[in-house]
């Protein structure tokens, strides 16, 4: 009798586990409205930067779908799938033939609705920037490239083929951040959603000539609470879910290299190094946008261009968007496409610019109470 009491009680234990785990799902849009156009645009480039990876079993979708004009739609992407696997996705439906290139997986699908999905195994890495791109090569011959940006390796992944009436791309995208974990695989809540961040970057079409009108973010989802999701006025936009923006309460940012933290040195407007002090100058907060606001949050920090890091207005510039690298500890200006970083070897009363993120000592920052 105690065995089956004991056998009965680990029962209802597992299917209330099962009862309250979850499918996160969807959780950021990025609507982008572009141009009108009639036949529609033969390109589009997707520029994206992962800022947070989500790590093993990952199970995160950055996506960019797209419709075309008479016909279907599709959406391609990076994504983080089961283990330490990483992938770049392209799917069109109601496709209706592929060539693959080497390397790439491509089949017939016919789940929500029925297409072609090719994929390309993709060691993808956090805070590289990829291009992430879609072109007509041939009437009705839809094909899909990644591009490094720092390195310049491009890499083609397929040629989707699709019906003949059908058109260039519409005026109308959308990105979006999910969380797929479904089955044996489903989160146990929205909390224990993997951390992860990205920067869909301005998109353009037409070999670069053509933007968006506007780019405009939203949250929803089962798990809406741990979503986040803004655009600047130059329309980078940042998707993230279990990152926040906000720190609580002011910290200051040290240099782990130097032992100094950021200040306004000497009350002014440019910021560099200097002794850690509890003084208004190193006081910083962030706010949900990631933008370091400092003095009453009437000020943020900002990478002007000629490189160097400044106090200037608060404003929805893509210059005042900092976002954490956890896996280096960097910080990451959207606009610039760089990190925080010293000069002058970090000693004190150095500035602090924007460089080429290289992952060592002097850019690595923490957050100190």
């Amino acid at each position: 009798m105690r065995t089956i009491r004991y056998a009965m009680l680990l029962l209802c234990l597992m299917l209330s586990s099962n009862a309250f785990a979850l499918v996160a799902g969807g959780m950021v849009s990025i609507k982008r409205q572009w141009p009108a156009t009639e036949l529609g645009y033969l390109d589009m480039d997707f520029p994206t930067t992962i800022t947070d990876e989500p790590g093993n079993d990952g199970y995160t979708y950055w996506a960019h779908q797209f419709w075309f004009k008479n016909g279907d739609g599709g959406y391609i992407g990076l994504q983080q799938r089961d283990g330490s696997s990483k992938w770049l996705n392209f799917s069109i439906w109601k496709a209706t033939g592929w060539t693959a290139e080497p390397g790439a997986q491509c089949a017939y699908f016919d789940h929500e609705g029925s297409g072609v999905q090719c994929s390309i195994d993709y060691a993808w890495r956090e805070r590289a920037t990829y291009d992430i791109r879609i072109v007509a090569e041939a009437p009705a011959q839809w094909a899909a490239y990644i591009v490094d940006t720092g390195s310049g390796a491009q890499r083609k992944v397929a040629t989707i083929q699709v019906p003949a009436t059908w058109g260039g791309l519409t005026d109308s995208t959308n990105t979006f951040l999910e969380d797929y974990a479904q089955g044996a695989n489903e989160r146990a809540s929205c909390a224990a959603v993997p951390a992860s961040s990205a920067v869909m970057h301005a998109p353009t079409a037409e070999q670069g000539s053509v933007s968006p009108v506007s780019s405009t973010a939203t949250t929803y989802g089962n798990c809406v609470a741990i979503a986040r999701a803004a655009c600047t006025a130059e329309q980078d936009c940042i998707a993230a879910a279990n990152v926040y923006g906000t720190l609580g309460s002011p910290q200051r940012l040290l240099n782990e290299q130097s032992g100094y933290c950021l200040d306004t040195l000497s009350g002014g407007t440019q910021a560099g190094l200097w002794d850690c002090t509890a003084n208004a100058n190193q006081q910083i907060e962030r706010d949900d946008g990631f933008r370091l606001l400092m003095r009453s949050r009437s000020q943020c920090l900002q990478a002007d261009a000629d490189g160097k890091v400044r106090l200037a207005d608060c404003g929805n510039g893509s210059r005042q968007r900092w976002m954490p690298i956890p896996g280096s500890k960097e910080v990451y200006n959207i606009g610039a496409r760089k990190c925080l970083d010293p000069m002058n070897g970090g000693v004190r009363g150095a500035y602090l610019q924007t460089y080429t993120c290289l992952a060592n000592g002097y850019q690595r920052w923490s957050l100190k109470p």
